[in-house]
């Protein structure tokens, strides 16, 4: 009788763990979807004052507008230590074979399905997947894609959900992988909200944790009902996302020949003369905030709200820089226009430290950066344009 007391108390403590574990992670997946749209938000806030502590007429201004910063730096500071708690573990930008991290996220996500819900012949569906298709992104964040996908409909299926995966070639090569269920027509179509949107239901946690990890290397995730309005059948949720087939960065022929400027501490002598600068990023904010600073020292700004398509810009040749978000496709737009051997100068902004092998061409800043390193690295960049 005391052992099973003793196996019943254990295996509660098994449950009570295992939900310990699962709560950490949603709380580290709603603090890291925070902490991406303050730090955006954050970037935008000081760059605006940056620009009026600049273009202030009168000391009074400019006084108001540092102790306006200094506050800001504050914010910022507490948003890094909240960045550092929701850290993502093994986060990078490491080339991930598709067929092998797909199978695999897709195997461990299935396991904790109840066996009426698997779906049939996964190893065959997993075999649609190109051998040599590979995406830069750390693998562990598929995992998380998937796994919050199935989520969504594990709650609605009654029977076997379907998984299908399809891939297409050429120079935009990507795959795309649907899960779909037999749960009826769904009350409302999830969407991937924004915490700094009008609302935030918890319960669309999982698809905004999907969308984030997706994102990260170029990807998209939506829902979508099978049938039309009280006649659908089911709920589809599709992941699509653009893969490379034996792609890597080259080395360019200016590999040790050019040399950036120094780096200059009289904030005016680093102001560039005139460029013309393509950026690349999908927050609002930041383009706005880019835009001005740029143009106010007479620069010529065009813009994309698709990073993961700058490197199918047409007229990307003729400028002096780029300025790149790394997120939304941006590491991977670089890896292909760097493997075509185009020249122009990258400057990637990240929210988080990236790893990838040295490209003359290519400097990084992390969000959120203030505008005078901004004109330190642009100078640099576009230096290295006009000598090349």
């Amino acid at each position: 009788m005391a052992s099973d007391r003793t196996s019943i108390d254990d295996a509660i403590r098994i449950v009570h763990a295992q939900r310990d574990v699962e709560e950490s992670e949603r709380v580290r997946q709603l603090g890291g979807l925070l902490v991406h749209d303050l730090n955006n938000v954050l970037f935008a806030l000081l760059g605006r004052l940056q620009l009026l502590q600049r273009r202030a007429a009168d000391a009074e201004t400019k006084d108001a507008a540092a102790k306006l910063l200094e506050t800001a730096r504050l914010l910022e500071s507490q948003v890094v230590r909240l960045h550092a708690a929701c850290q993502r573990e093994g986060a990078g930008a490491d080339r991930s074979n598709a067929r092998a991290a797909v199978g695999a996220a897709l195997r461990e996500s299935v396991a904790t399905l109840p066996s009426s819900l698997r779906p049939l012949d996964l190893e065959a569906t997993v075999g649609a997947i190109p051998a040599d298709a590979s995406f830069e992104g750390d693998a562990s964040q598929m995992a998380v894609a998937l796994r919050q996908a199935l989520a969504l409909h594990r709650a609605r299926a009654r029977g076997p959900l379907t998984i299908e995966i399809s891939a297409t070639a050429g120079d935009d090569a990507a795959i795309t992988i649907t899960v779909s269920d037999d749960g009826g027509a769904p009350r409302s179509i999830p969407t991937a909200p924004s915490l700094l949107g009008d609302g935030f239901d918890l319960s669309e946690l999982p698809l905004a944790a999907a969308h984030r990890a997706i994102r990260d290397f170029g990807g998209s995730i939506t829902c979508s009902a099978i049938g039309v309005g009280s006649a659908a059948t089911g709920l589809r949720t599709t992941i699509h996302f653009p893969v490379s087939r034996t792609i890597s960065i080259a080395r360019l022929d200016a590999a040790g020949t050019q040399t950036a400027p120094g780096h200059c501490d009289d904030e005016d002598a680093c102001v560039p003369p005139a460029r013309r600068v393509l950026v690349a990023d999908d927050d609002v904010s930041v383009r706005a905030v880019l835009v001005a600073a740029l143009e106010a020292i007479g620069d010529e700004v065009d813009t994309l709200n698709t990073p993961g398509s700058c490197d199918a810009h047409p007229d990307l040749a003729s400028f002096d820089v780029v300025i790149l978000d790394a997120g939304g496709g941006g590491i991977e737009a670089l890896a292909r226009l760097r493997a075509r051997g185009v020249g122009v100068p990258v400057l990637v902004a990240s929210g988080e430290e990236i790893a990838l092998r040295p490209d003359p061409l290519t400097r990084f800043l992390l969000k959120p950066f203030p505008l005078k390193s901004l004109d330190r690295e642009l100078a640099a960049l576009s230096a290295l344009k006009i000598r090349a």
